[in-house]
């Protein structure tokens, strides 16, 4: 009896000190043992120094902070997860309370990676920060959890912007170690989108992360973005405006001649296209090609087009206020037959005749033609032929940058 009872007692006292878990003064028993004197947090770990430490590196992508093509800036804010072993900092569970198989300690008390973006756009700076907190299990299993804004250089090929397709990356590694030291490792092949928050200007297509040698014999991880970006905005700003107003310098020439708006609307259109290509050019790098828009040329092409548009205009209304008795050329009378299918010179009879009457009577139908024809009617001519012509210029340079664009889209 006296023993079933002394059994009960013991069984009830084990399950007692189980169930309350560990003390305050149980972790700060641990950190002070696992924390000796002796413990060197500028040594990496590894019992066995002939085999490189593993990290193993996944990246939490939030957002998408900038791209910023004028300068070669690129942004996002996520974190940086690296897990590594430290054999130094084991424990067994059981001495400190039974169930002690996690504590927090602050990162400047352990040995973390020293990692450095290569393609940082600022300062060379380490990631992450003494005041940061890793967890540590009684395995000597370390998880460092880094957010941060990572900001890299991003040189942006826009030759087909604004229908263009980016890829950026982040590159880390860890200087003064060698791949036979330290050894880079991506359980996931693919950046952590759970978390992601959708951006207004680019659409998010792909994302990797790898592990490279570079030519220094130094190993990096490589994190790359690929994005697509959002046309909706562009093509309803920039693309359909810049469309609609290079056809809208044509109405130059169906204005009439008399209301005296010609030049001044011909010129009001040639700024509007000075201005849309100005704003293009701020917006885009200073580079060669091919970081150049195929925009960039069409609008060029759409300003040299009104450039000669007001040239045609100021042509054409002098033809329309010259003074009709004023003898009209005979290649102006040419002209005007082409463009406007008037008669020019008139058909040979059946009979022969002497050279010396077909001359009177080219000249008699010439003097007729003459005198039928006025300036206002080159000016008519004129304004004909430069609608006819810069309209197929414009829709010739319009068709072959939808072409481009179709090719790549």
């Amino acid at each position: 009896m006296k023993t079933a009872l002394f059994v009960s007692v013991i069984f009830f006292a084990c399950v007692w000190s189980l169930s309350r878990g560990y003390s305050l003064s149980d972790e700060t028993n641990l950190h002070t043992a696992i924390f000796p004197t002796t413990y060197d947090q500028n040594v990496r770990p590894g019992a066995d120094r002939a085999t490189p430490l593993q990290l193993n590196v996944t990246f939490y992508f939030q957002s998408i902070k900038e791209l910023d093509e004028s300068i070669s800036k690129f942004s996002i804010t996520g974190a940086l997860s690296v897990h590594w072993s430290d054999n130094r900092l084991t424990w067994n569970p059981s001495s400190y309370g039974g169930d002690l198989n996690v504590t927090i300690v602050p990162q400047k008390k352990v040995w973390v990676p020293f990692l450095i973006n290569m393609l940082n756009y600022d300062s060379l700076q380490a990631i992450g920060h003494n005041d940061l907190n890793l967890r540590l299990d009684y395995t000597g299993s370390i998880t460092w959890f880094v957010p941060n804004l990572f900001e890299s250089t991003c040189d942006a090929d826009l030759s087909f912007y604004p229908f263009d397709s980016q890829t950026c990356f982040l590159r880390f590694y860890v200087p003064g170690f060698m791949p036979s030291e330290i050894e880079f490792y991506s359980p996931n092949q693919r950046m952590d989108l759970s978390q992601y928050s959708t951006n207004g200007l680019w659409d998010v297509t792909e994302t990797t992360i790898y592990t490279t040698t570079n030519s220094l014999q130094v190993q990096e991880v490589y994190m790359s973005i690929s994005m697509k970006r959002r046309i909706v905005y562009y093509v309803s700003s920039l693309v359909l405006p810049v469309l609609l107003l290079s056809f809208l310098q044509l109405f130059s020439f169906l204005m009439p001649p008399d209301c005296g708006e010609r030049v001044g609307f011909s010129i009001t259109v040639l700024l509007a296209v000075a201005v849309y290509l100005t704003l293009i050019q701020d917006k885009l790098p200073e580079g060669s090609e091919p970081s150049v828009s195929y925009l960039s040329y069409k609008l060029l092409g759409d300003f040299m087009i009104a450039v000669f548009i007001v040239i045609g205009v100021i042509i054409g209304l002098r033809f329309y206020i010259r003074d009709d008795e004023i003898i009209i050329p005979s290649y102006l009378q040419k002209f005007h037959g082409l463009v406007l299918g008037g008669k020019c010179c008139h058909c040979r009879g059946k009979r022969k005749v002497s050279v010396e009457e077909k001359e009177a009577v080219e000249d008699v139908k010439q003097d007729t033609v003459s005198q039928s024809l006025i300036w206002r009617d080159i000016g008519k001519a004129t304004d004909r032929f430069c609608l006819l012509m810069f309209g197929i210029s414009l829709t010739m340079c319009n068709v072959v940058y939808m072409i481009v664009i179709a090719a790549f889209y």
